[in-house]
């Protein structure tokens, strides 16, 4: 009798921790699934303190825009639209910059706005599109859903970006 009652709570001790992990799993898991780069907000903030801005790998900053062509050089991780990359918005504070991170690269520490050589988009089901102008105005280079390339008409030139669902 022992025997079976100290198997039954090993059992339903395993029970209760499967069903627990799971339903831990489905909870956390959508919080580390992909971000909505469309998604508003009100200010930069997130951008400029964000850690997975200059992450190697990213689940929210899913947009990566590199210093040099063929995705070479320094690079930033991009998450949400961004109205002016030369004035981010920040809280009680003057707008500034966006900067290439990405360790010892070149460019690395440079202006992101009117810098960038390359893009790739590892957005599932989101287009970015890089524009010329702040405000999302003018001329403007678009990268697909999980895919990049080296920007052609905007190469350094590129001032703003936004995303959208390509339907």
């Amino acid at each position: 009798m022992q025997t079976s009652t100290t198997s039954r709570r090993r059992l339903r001790t395993a029970l209760v921790a499967a069903v627990m992990g799971a339903s831990a799993f489905t909870g956390t898991g959508m919080a580390h699934a992909e971000g909505d780069p469309t998604a508003w907000i009100s200010n930069d903030e997130m951008t400029i303190m964000s850690m997975e801005t200059c992450a190697n790998q990213s689940e929210e900053y899913r947009f990566r825009l590199y210093y040099s062509p063929e995705y070479k050089g320094a690079w930033v991780n991009i998450g949400h639209p961004i109205y002016d990359m030369l004035a981010l918005k920040m809280p009680y504070s003057d707008p500034r910059p966006l900067y290439f991170c990405g360790g010892t690269g070149t460019g690395s520490g440079q202006r992101a706005g009117n810098n960038a050589g390359s893009a790739y988009n590892w957005y599932e089901g989101y287009i970015g599109t890089l524009y010329y102008s702040a405000g999302y105005k003018g001329a403007f280079e678009m990268i697909g859903a999980r895919s990049g390339h080296s920007l052609l008409n905007l190469r350094n030139n590129n001032r703003s970006i936004e995303f959208s669902r390509p339907w």
